[in-house]
C-alpha cells in the first residue's frame, strides 16, 4: 500500500508540474477520438470523415472551452445528418435545442458527459458511464449520458435510413422511421433503465457513511449493471457475449476505481465523530483525514493532518459590540 501511495504522489506531482501540456494533449486526443467516432457512427459526409479534417478539429479543441466544443459537435452531427435528409438535420437541432434549454443550460459543466457517451459506447465501455457519473458527479449528470445514449443508438437507425435513402425522397418517411425505430428499440430502453438504476445506486452508496463507500459503490454498480443487462437481455431476446460483457464491466470498474484513488485516499482507521450544538441545532460530524505519502532520502513518510478537526461555537455579541 505504501508503494501505491508513493506512486500516486508521483503521478499527482507530474500532473501538477506539467498540467498545461497534459491538458492541451488531453484536449487534442479527446477531440480526435470524439470526431473520429462521430465520423464512424455517421460517416455520411466524406469531407468531415477524412483524417485531415479530424486532426484539424482535434487541434481546434485544444484552445476552445467545452461549451464551444459541444456546439461544434452538434453542428458537425447536423451536417452528417443532412446527408440523409435536411429534415432530419433540422429535427436533430430542434431536439438538441430543447435538451439544451431544459437541462444543459442549467448544468453547464456536464457537456463533457454528453461528449464522452458516444466514445465509450464505440469502444464497448458503456458501463463506465453510469459508474463514473454516480461516483464523481451524482444524479445531476444522468440526463447528459441518457441523451448521449439516445443519440448514439439513433445513429444505427440513421444508417438504415441512409441505405434506403432512395425511398425517402421527401425526407418525411425517413424521420418517421428514425423516431419510431428509436422509441421502439428494446436494447436502448434496457440501456437507459440500467443507466438510471446504476447511477442512482452508486450515488446513493457513495453518500453513505460506510467505510470505503466509494469503492463499494463502484463495484456494486458494476455488479448491478451486469445483472440488469443479463436479465434484461433474456427478456428482450438480446444476444449478449457474457465473457466480453464481463470483461468490459471489469475494465469500467477499474477506470472508476483508479480515478477515485487518484482523487483522494482516506484513512478510515482514524475516523472521528463530533457532536456540536448551538441555540437552534445539534450537529453530528464525522471526520476522516486524508492520507498522502512522500519519499524523502529513502524514508517513507505518511503525511496526515497535524491538527484534529474541531468545531467551535461562534461568540455572541450584544448591541454594544461586547462579547457575551
Amino acid at each position: 500500500m505504501d508503494k501505491l501511495l508513493i506512486f500516486r504522489e508521483w503521478i499527482l506531482r507530474f500532473f501538477t508540474s506539467n498540467g498545461r501540456i497534459i491538458r492541451l494533449f488531453a484536449r487534442f486526443l479527446g477531440g480526435i477520438l470524439l470526431f473520429y467516432v462521430t465520423g464512424q457512427i455517421y460517416g455520411y459526409n466524406d469531407i468531415l470523415s477524412q483524417a485531415a479534417a479530424i486532426v484539424i478539429l482535434g487541434f481546434v479543441c485544444m484552445f476552445l472551452p467545452i461549451s464551444i466544443i459541444f456546439l461544434i459537435y452538434q453542428v458537425t452531427t447536423a451536417v452528417y445528418l443532412a446527408g440523409i435528409s435536411a429534415e432530419i438535420g433540422v429535427l436533430y437541432l430542434v431536439l438538441i435545442g430543447i435538451y439544451y434549454l431544459l437541462y444543459q443550460r442549467l448544468f453547464i459543466k456536464t457537456e463533457i458527459l454528453f461528449l464522452m457517451t458516444p466514445v465509450f459506447f464505440y469502444f464497448h465501455l458503456p458501463a463506465a458511464l453510469p459508474i463514473f457519473v454516480g461516483t464523481f458527479v451524482g444524479v445531476n449528470g444522468l440526463p447528459a449520458i441518457l441523451m448521449g445514449t439516445i443519440v448514439y443508438y439513433s445513429a444505427g437507425i440513421l444508417q438504415e435510413a441512409f441505405t434506403r435513402a432512395a425511398e425517402f425522397a421527401d425526407g418525411g418517411r425517413a424521420s418517421h422511421l428514425v423516431l419510431n425505430g428509436t422509441a421502439g428499440n428494446k436494447e436502448l430502453l434496457l440501456c437507459l433503465a440500467a443507466f438510471i438504476l446504476v447511477t442512482a445506486i452508486v450515488a446513493g452508496i457513495r453518500r453513505t457513511w460506510i467505510a470505503y463507500g466509494w469503492y463499494i459503490a463502484i463495484f456494486a454498480g458494476g455488479g448491478i449493471y451486469m445483472f440488469i443487462m443479463l436479465i434484461g437481455g433474456y427478456f428482450t431476446n438480446n444476444r449478449i457475449n457474457i465473457l466480453l460483457e464481463l470483461l468490459m464491466i471489469i475494465i469500467s470498474m477499474l477506470i472508476a476505481a483508479i480515478g477515485q484513488f487518484l482523487s483522494g485516499v482516506i484513512d478510515y482507521t482514524r475516523e472521528e465523530r463530533f457532536e456540536f450544538e448551538d441555540e437552534e441545532y445539534y450537529y453530528y460530524v464525522k471526520a476522516i483525514p486524508k492520507v498522502s505519502m512522500a519519499e524523502e532520502e529513502n524514508i517513507k513518510k505518511v503525511i496526515v493532518p497535524a491538527r484534529r478537526f474541531h468545531l467551535s461555537r461562534k461568540a455572541k455579541h450584544d448591541d454594544k459590540g461586547e462579547e457575551s
